[in-house]
C-alpha cells in the first residue's frame, strides 16, 4: 500500500533566534514599599514655616511638590518639628513611604535639581517603616542667633539689639530653663499644646563674635516657645527683669508679657536626635 502523499510529515522549519527579553520597567506605584529619611536644611525668609497650610507658600509644601515631580507618586511627608514663618533649619528631619526604585544617592541629586536654591537636601537614607521623623525623635535643638553688632549681612538670619547685653544676668536667667516643667506660659496663647510639659535638657549662651548663640535643647516644643524665651531672656540682659523671673514665668505665678517675642529670622532648627 502506497503511502498517502497528503499525510506525509513536513520538515519542521528551523526556528528563528529569539532576541532576549528586555526587563519591564515597573509601573507608577509598583515595587516594595520603602521609608526613606530626609536631612534639610533651609532658608525660611520667603516661606510661611515648615508645615503644609493651604494658600500658603512652605517649606513642606515645596519639598512634597518636588518629591511627587521627581518620584511620579504623591506622598505624605513628616516633619520632626514646625519652624515658623521666617525661621530656619540647618538639620531638620523628615521622612515619607514610597514605592519608587530610584537608589538613594540618585534620588537626591534629583531632587536638590528640582528643589529652589534656598532649600536643600543633605542626606536621604532608607529606614525602618515603623520610623517617624517626628515620634521617634528623641532630643530637638535649637539655636537662636544674636548679632553683636549691626552687619549688611546678618539682618536676615539674626536679632540685632543696640544695647549690650550683661553676660551674667544671661547665665542665671537660662539656668533656671533646665528641668522639666509646664511650659505653656511660653506657648503661643492662641494654639493649644498636646504635651505642655516639656524636658529642657540644656539651655546656655555663647559668644561667637559677631554673633551671640542661644542654644536649647528638650525633647519637644511648644509653638513660639523658643521665641518668646529669648525675648524674656533679653529683658533679663538689659535688667529689665531679674533673673528670677524665668523661673516665675514657669510657675506660671507671674504672666509672659505679650511682646516678649523675638523675631522669627534668628531661629534655626539646629539638630534632631534618634535613639
Amino acid at each position: 500500500m502506497k503511502p498517502d502523499p497528503r499525510k506525509a510529515r513536513r520538515p519542521e522549519r528551523p526556528r528563528r533566534p529569539q532576541p532576549p527579553r528586555t526587563p519591564r520597567k515597573p509601573k507608577e506605584g509598583e515595587g516594595r514599599l520603602r521609608n526613606l529619611k530626609l536631612t534639610i536644611e533651609y532658608d525660611g525668609t520667603r516661606y510661611h514655616g515648615w508645615q503644609i497650610q493651604p494658600k500658603q507658600r512652605t517649606v513642606a509644601g515645596t519639598l512634597s511638590q518636588a518629591i511627587g515631580d521627581v518620584i511620579r507618586e504623591r506622598v505624605n511627608l513628616y516633619g520632626a518639628g514646625r519652624t515658623d514663618a521666617g525661621a530656619h533649619a540647618d538639620g531638620q528631619v523628615a521622612n515619607f513611604r514610597a514605592h519608587t526604585p530610584l537608589p538613594a544617592a540618585h534620588l537626591l541629586d534629583a531632587l536638590n535639581r528640582e528643589l529652589p536654591p534656598d532649600i536643600n537636601v543633605l542626606r536621604i537614607q532608607d529606614v525602618p517603616l515603623d520610623f517617624h521623623a517626628r515620634h521617634s525623635a528623641r532630643v530637638r535643638r535649637y539655636r537662636y542667633q544674636i548679632a553683636l553688632r549691626r552687619s549688611a549681612f546678618l539682618k536676615l538670619y539674626s536679632w540685632w539689639l543696640r544695647d549690650p547685653l550683661d553676660g551674667e544676668m544671661l547665665r542665671i536667667g537660662t539656668g533656671y530653663l533646665v528641668g522639666r516643667f509646664d511650659c505653656t506660659p511660653f506657648s503661643d496663647r492662641g494654639r493649644g499644646a498636646e504635651e505642655p510639659w516639656v524636658e529642657i535638657y540644656e539651655a546656655s549662651f555663647r559668644e561667637e563674635p559677631p554673633i551671640l548663640h542661644f542654644r536649647i535643647a528638650a525633647d519637644h516644643f511648644l509653638p513660639r516657645m523658643v521665641r518668646r524665651i529669648v525675648g524674656a531672656l533679653v529683658r533679663v540682659g538689659h535688667h529689665e527683669f531679674p533673673p528670677e523671673r524665668i523661673r516665675e514665668f514657669l510657675a506660671g505665678t507671674v504672666p509672659v508679657p505679650a511682646e516678649c517675642s523675638a523675631p522669627a529670622a534668628g531661629l534655626f532648627l539646629e539638630k534632631i536626635e534618634y535613639p
